[in-house]
């Protein structure tokens, strides 16, 4: 991999700097240099180094999507759960495809929470390819019976959550997921309106992967599922939709906690969500956010994608939700990029583009801070210092 010279109109730096005319040096998996064109030093004008002109583009940082399922089949029907995908012979081959169009929608680093068979943890590294960053989750803890438990990660005893979570941890996993809550995709009797573990069980999960350096991200829909989360101090709450099984209870003092308490929020948007009118319509959910962001809870984007009608790569789509909450496409551009990457503990490597960071990055047509449609697009993606071009993004995303 040599050195690239990448020059645009315009370079989101993720630093709170847009600049005009600027350039970015790639040395390898880094960046070795950011700044505008016309003070590019001179050792990297040199003829020998390749120069990638990217007129009227925009060159920011890769994106980050909090919340994926690489070995998920997305155009499984509805009826179909995920966990009957634990024993496919090509979950592997799924991953893998799911990697890759992720990488080509400009997805640079992705949190993949829940795989059966630590296919997330193995796939896409096993492929040879140069994909996303993946900070796996290994195989989620549940109970028998279950949200997710045909994926083996059905724990009882606090023998039992110290083995799941040990073989997570010693196969690479960067998180560890819990469903407190029942959920929708998977296991008839597992509730989404009620919590799944006892107190006792949550504090356990939640000091046995800190004893292994792991943060915790909670699965949670009900209120009760909620509430039990914060007591038991997860580091991350997922969907955190305030379901009851008469409608919603939206908690005001629990979300004053969890903003308090600095836990970041993923709500699990995907490009549907604004045109949703069954068990979450979109007023509702937007008044729910709209509550946590005014409150001060940190929202950090991610689709879910994997599950049904929720293709892997439509991340971009997702964004423009956002700003129904008031947010500019330039805020939600920096959710979506270097507030996400800090909320997952890798700010310091991406997110952002400077020297000494990892070359995660893309270039989009015109300027994504007025239309961010413009990320549907992207025209180069550099995964870790890798050039991708692509060509075919928008058929794949969206079929």
């Amino acid at each position: 991999m040599s050195v690239r010279v990448l020059h645009a109109d315009q370079v989101l730096t993720g630093s709170g700097a847009a600049l005009r005319s600027g350039s970015v040096v790639v040395d390898g998996a880094h960046i070795a240099w950011v700044g505008p064109t016309d003070h590019l030093p001179s050792d990297w004008r040199h003829p020998e180094i390749e120069q990638i002109p990217l007129p009227d583009a925009t060159l920011l940082p890769g994106l980050v999507d909090a919340h994926v399922h690489l070995a998920f089949e997305a155009t499984a029907p509805a009826e179909t759960p995920p966990t009957g995908q634990a024993a496919a012979p090509s979950a592997e081959d799924r991953a893998i495809a799911a990697a890759r169009q992720l990488v080509r929608a400009g997805v640079t680093t992705v949190r993949d929470l829940g795989a059966p068979g630590h296919l997330d943890l193995t796939s896409p590294a096993a492929s040879g390819l140069p994909w996303p960053r993946v900070l796996a989750a290994g195989i989620p803890l549940t109970v028998p019976g279950g949200h997710c438990a045909a994926f083996g990660g059905a724990v009882t005893t606090t023998a039992d959550i110290e083995r799941v979570i040990a073989a997570n941890a010693a196969r690479g996993a960067r998180w560890i997921k819990v469903m407190v809550t029942g959920g929708f995709t998977t296991s008839a009797g597992a509730s989404p309106y009620t919590a799944q573990f006892t107190d006792a069980q949550l504090a356990a999960i939640v000091a046995t992967a800190a004893e292994h350096g792991l943060p915790v991200a909670a699965h949670a829909h009900a209120t009760v599922g909620i509430a039990a989360a914060v007591r038991a101090g997860v580091d991350s709450l997922e969907h955190c939709t305030w379901m009851s099984a008469e409608g919603f209870d939206l908690d005001h003092g629990l979300i004053a906690e969890i903003a308090d308490r600095r836990i970041p929020v993923c709500p699990s948007i995907n490009h549907l969500a604004r045109a949703a009118s069954g068990r979450l319509p979109w007023p509702v959910r937007r008044h729910q956010l709209q509550t946590m962001l005014d409150a001060g809870v940190q929202l950090i984007p991610g689709t879910d994608s994997g599950i049904p009608h929720t293709p892997h790569g439509c991340y971009p789509s997702s964004l423009a939700a956002y700003t129904d909450l008031g947010l500019t496409p330039g805020e939600t551009i920096d959710m979506a990029t270097r507030r996400n990457a800090y909320a997952l503990g890798i700010g310091h490597r991406t997110g952002s583009l400077a020297a000494g960071m990892v070359a995660d990055l893309l270039a989009v047509p015109g300027d994504p801070t007025r239309d961010l449609d413009l990320l549907d697009t992207p025209v180069l993606v550099a995964a870790a210092g890798e050039l991708h071009h692509p060509d075919s993004t928008a058929e794949e995303h969206h079929s």
